[in-house]
Order: C-alpha cells, then sequence, then structure tokens
C-alpha cells in the first residue's frame, strides 16, 4: 500500500510539474525562412495559384505588428520589406527592384497592417524590359529588404504553379 502512495504522488508530480511548464503559441518558422522579429507577421495570398504566363494574378503581400509596443526599423535605401518568387531549388527570378539610395525608416504601430497589391503575370515586369518565367512550381515569400536588395525570407512560403500557355502548348 505505501508504494502504491508513493507510485500515486510521483505520477501526480510529474503531471503538475509538465503542466507549469511554459507554452509558447509561436510556431517555428518554415524551413529556409526566418523568424520575423517581435510579434511582426508577414504573410502572403496569390489567387489563383496556377495560372499561366499572361493570365491576370492577385499578389497581395502584408505585414503586421501583432505586439503591444511600436516596431522601428532603420533601412539603408528606400527599399523596406517586398515579396520574392523563386524556383523549386531557391533561385530567386522575381522581381526585379530598384531602390532609392536615401535611408529609411519603417514604423508600425501596435495593430497596423501594411499591404502590397500587385496584379502580377508570372513574368519579371517592373520595367518593361522582362521574360516570361517557364511553366513550373514557384515559392513566393515576404520579408524585409536587406541591404543587397534580397527579400530575407519571413512568411511561410507559398507555393504556385505557372503552366505552359494555350499558345504554347
Amino acid at each position: 500500500m505505501k508504494h502504491h502512495l508513493v507510485r500515486c504522488i510521483s505520477i501526480l508530480t510529474i503531471v503538475a510539474v509538465a503542466g507549469c511548464a511554459p507554452r509558447t503559441d509561436k510556431m517555428e518558422p518554415a524551413p529556409g525562412t526566418y523568424a520575423a522579429p517581435g510579434e511582426l507577421k508577414f504573410s502572403i495570398k496569390i489567387t489563383p495559384a496556377r495560372f499561366a504566363v499572361g493570365e491576370p494574378v492577385s499578389l497581395e503581400a502584408s505585414l503586421f505588428n501583432g505586439g503591444h509596443d511600436a516596431f522601428e526599423k532603420h533601412f539603408a535605401s528606400g527599399c523596406q520589406w517586398d515579396f520574392e518568387v523563386s524556383t523549386e531549388n531557391g533561385r530567386v527570378v522575381a522581381p526585379s527592384r530598384m531602390c532609392t539610395m536615401a535611408e529609411s525608416e519603417l514604423r508600425l504601430e501596435p495593430g497596423e497592417l501594411r499591404m502590397i497589391l500587385r496584379d502580377w503575370e508570372g513574368s519579371d515586369d517592373y520595367f518593361g524590359a522582362s521574360e516570361p518565367l517557364p511553366p513550373g512550381r514557384y515559392s513566393v515569400t515576404a520579408g524585409f529588404v536587406d541591404e543587397h536588395t534580397r527579400v530575407v525570407p519571413m512568411s511561410d512560403p507559398v507555393w504556385i504553379e505557372i503552366v505552359a500557355s494555350k499558345t504554347q502548348r
């Protein structure tokens, strides 16, 4: 009886200690992405996710400050955050971007949401000189732009599929 009582007390102690462990609602970022600082959240939405080059596509990138404090960040150029399209093996293929050489500041108040909305056609067509992306699967992410004008992926990747256009089939 004494051993049974000791065993029950031991099990209850283990359960109580395990229940007191700190819990976190934060999920680890997807492989190849980095955690956004503080309570920031980057996200991507593309409609439709399967399309032919030249078909209209709606691309929405968002940045949300879910924290209780304002977020501030200094940038070496006018580019602060954006989306980026990569091949399955990680080679960045879009978009091309030109950034002003002037330093800039980003400030997001608690609960503030910023969005980038673009009509995209599956090509790198920001400055009129574009090549359509070949059919295949591509990953789209969003994040802060670094000093080399590359996006540091901080959103879960969204996979899109570009198919051959009807004229190419």
